[in-house]
């Protein structure tokens, strides 16, 4: 056997010439090959010709002899070459082209292995007619070019034959390398345990051009990975062909063997039922990849069966990943089950219905770890970030905005909490910029407006009828199903007969169809009517609990239709709401719609009046001029007040009051107090400072004439 250490010819070197003389009848094959001479040889073939250049690529050669190559030693074809044995061990010839009519693509370098009884691979194993023991064999180190295997480009015909052959001339991994053209494959390549980057001419959005993998597998997967620990693909398009199930690309363990280290770079994948099933996965990475086109249930999917199939982590780094706009129903990104350490890094995630759907449908564990910075969500039809199941979700400088009635942000009571938002534009939903029912959720230093977009009466649902509803409540039906949820704000408009139902109500829903409002039914329904839903900046429900909402900017901005009408409606009374700049919503800042106690925090807000305290004197029976004391304040120790508000009342006659510290005015004017009650805010507050000596805060009445029952309070703010 000859010797294929590198460096070291061949034995059958001393032999080579009397070979070739002896062979002279079959030169008449290889003067097609006699005009090129050794530069048209290495231009005719796709890989280093032994002899004139060292191979490049990692590994030894694979029985590669290091004769040189003579001139006029060649075939035109491997058909050709099939047709005639070697002369002599380590006998090297040239092939013009894999196929006749198709010179300088897919030929190259053989050499004749006298004692080789390998199978005919089609590519670099071929086997002389006839011959039992021998075969022509190429020089393999790393790589492999698909068109070695007879690939034309044409994309006619079914070439997963061909790169299975290819990846299998890879036993212990490498590079498959295709040029331009289609690769077309009409059953799944499936790989094993072996670690094959498919490397091609580049990435582009034009079928014609570059490496095209077409996948043309029916219901069943294009590629799929098994236990493969490296490799990838690179530089490529795998597009989609009349798919009708399946994904262009699945991962799943073999037997308990996961995947390991994969990575995809500049890789395009468009116009397939699914686009990526990832699971049994550990460490695979995307970086540069566009996905578009998919009509199927989702684009990429993580997990979905159980704890055995967990996909973590996975990196998206500068990636598209849209459904496209013909395909509402289908969602973009769907994390089902147990998967950690899911980042998303400048990544933007387009059209379809939801953007990134957390859920837990396989009964075990639920996803958790989940960060996403840069980028963003646009044109959807569902919710752009939907966290129903799992925990810990980070959002950082991330632009979320959708084409529909539904929120941008929904934060189910499912999800155990931990999310996080920072530095996002959270803007021109339909519906509520955040919808948070969860635990530990925290905004801040986001820009939350133009919400509530289809709160206008060109989105309204027809009003078909009113009855009595649960209590004697109206009823309301609606032409078709409406899309709301109990707890929803309501407009109801120009219903007749039943006039009561006319108004601005939180809804309680029946059915699809019907919903309740807090009013009871008086009047037959007589026709007409209409409903439309508001939305808000950041809606927080009774379920919610521990959420921080601090030095976020909501209300209206700059551009667009702005519908917003609160920055905040709470049901909850868990929460910290501070330092918000809230002006811009068509109602007020806010609105508290629930229960209030020690852990509801609203403070520093700007567009809200803030009260941090009241000073409150009650005076009863005759009130003459003079000083009295405030029931909840005496002294003013260590702090600095702004007055702002003052509020008073008396029982009969009149008089004047002003607040006053250690017995002189603390700088206001006096106010007049009738019967009637009265809130005057100040147009020109004063500020009271105890932080260097402690004041004796009261109340002086003047001019009093008849006085009696007095009730007064002073509104302040505590400076510091």
């Amino acid at each position: 056997m000859h010797d294929t250490s590198p460096g070291i010819p061949s034995p059958a070197a001393d032999t080579f010439a009397a070979a070739e003389a002896a062979a002279g009848r079959r030169t008449g094959r290889r003067q097609a090959l006699a005009a090129f001479g050794l530069a048209g040889a290495a231009l005719a073939g796709s890989q280093t010709i032994p002899g004139l250049a060292q191979a490049a690529g990692p590994g030894p050669a694979l029985a590669a002899p290091k004769k040189r190559l003579e001139a006029g030693a060649g075939y035109t074809s491997v058909d050709d070459l099939r047709a005639s044995a070697g002369a002599a061990d380590g006998e090297q010839v040239h092939v013009v082209g894999y196929h006749a009519d198709r010179p300088g693509v897919g030929g190259g370098v053989f050499y004749w292995d006298a004692d080789a009884t390998e199978t005919d691979d089609g590519g670099t194993v071929i086997a002389a007619t006839g011959v039992a023991t021998g075969r022509w064999k190429r020089p393999v180190e790393a790589r492999v070019d698909l068109a070695w295997f007879g690939w034309t480009g044409v994309g006619d015909v079914d070439d997963a034959p061909k790169v299975r052959a290819a990846v299998a001339a890879l036993p212990t991994g490498g590079i498959v390398e295709t040029g331009p053209g289609k690769v077309r494959l009409e059953s799944t390549v499936e790989i094993t345990s072996i670690p094959i980057l498919f490397q091609g001419a580049g990435a582009t959005d034009v079928d014609d051009y570059s490496t095209q993998y077409i996948v043309a597998t029916g219901a069943a997967d294009g590629f799929r990975l098994k236990n493969v620990h490296g490799g990838g693909m690179r530089d490529l398009v795998v597009r989609g062909s009349g798919l009708t199930g399946g994904s262009l690309v699945a991962t799943e363990a073999a037997g308990t063997d996961r995947n390991y280290m994969v990575s995809f770079i500049n890789v395009r994948f468009k116009d397939g039922y699914n686009g990526m099933t990832l699971r049994s996965c550990n460490t695979i990475r995307f970086r540069n990849c566009v996905w578009n086109g998919f009509n199927g249930q989702y684009v990429i999917l993580l997990n979905g069966v159980g704890d055995g199939s967990r996909a973590d982590p996975v990196e998206f780094v500068q990636c598209g990943i849209a459904a496209g706009p013909a395909n509402t129903g289908v969602d973009n990104l769907v994390i089902d089950g147990l998967g950690g350490s899911i980042k998303f890094f400048a990544t933007a995630v387009l059209f379809g219905r939801h953007g990134i759907w957390l859920k837990n449908t396989t009964g075990g564990s639920y996803p958790k770890f989940l960060y996403f910075e840069g980028g963003g969500f646009e044109n959807g039809h569902g919710y752009p970030v939907l966290l129903e199941a799992g925990a810990q979700a980070q959002f950082a400088n991330v632009y979320v905005s959708a084409d529909n009635e539904l929120s941008n942000v929904r934060i189910t009571e499912g999800f155990t909490g931990t999310a996080t938002f920072t530095g996002c534009i959270i803007r021109g939903c339909g519906h509520n910029g955040l919808d948070v029912a969860s635990t530990r959720v925290t905004v801040t230093g986001c820009v939350i407006g133009n919400n509530g977009r289809t709160a206008h009466p060109a989105f309204a649902r027809t009003i078909t009828g009113t009855s009595s509803g649960g209590g004697g409540k109206v009823r309301i039906t609606t032409s078709t199903e409406h899309g709301w949820e109990t707890g929803d704000r309501v407009s109801v408009l120009d219903v007749t007969g039943t006039t009561e139902a006319n108004g601005k109500w939180t809804i309680n829903v029946v059915s699809p169809t019907a919903f309740e409002i807090p009013v009871q039914f008086a009047h037959a329904y007589a026709g007409g009517g209409s409903a439309y839903r508001h939305g808000t900046g950041i809606n927080i429900r009774s379920a919610a609990t521990r959420v921080v909402v601090v030095g976020n900017a909501i209300g209206g901005l700059a551009d667009g239709i702005n519908r917003q009408d609160y920055g905040i409606v709470c049901a909850s009374p868990d929460v910290l709401v501070a330092d918000n700049d809230l002006n811009g919503n068509l109602v007020a800042p806010y609105t508290i719609t629930g229960s209030v106690d020690g852990q509801t925090r609203f403070a520093g807000n700007k567009g809200v009046e803030q009260i941090d305290g009241r000073l409150v004197a009650r005076v009863t029976g005759a009130v003459p001029d003079g000083l009295y004391d405030f029931g909840n304040l005496l002294y003013l120790d260590g702090q600095r007040i702004r007055v702002t508000k003052v509020t008073r009342k008396l029982g009969g006659g009149a008089c004047d009051v002003r607040l006053d510290a250690a017995a002189a005015s603390a700088g206001g004017n006096a106010i007049g107090v009738t019967t009637t009650s009265q809130t005057t805010a100040l147009t020109s507050p004063f500020t009271v400072d105890g932080t260097g000596t402690s004041l004796r805060l009261q109340a002086r009445v003047l001019n009093a004439a008849s006085a009696s029952d007095l009730e007064v309070q002073f509104a302040y703010q505590i400076l510091g």
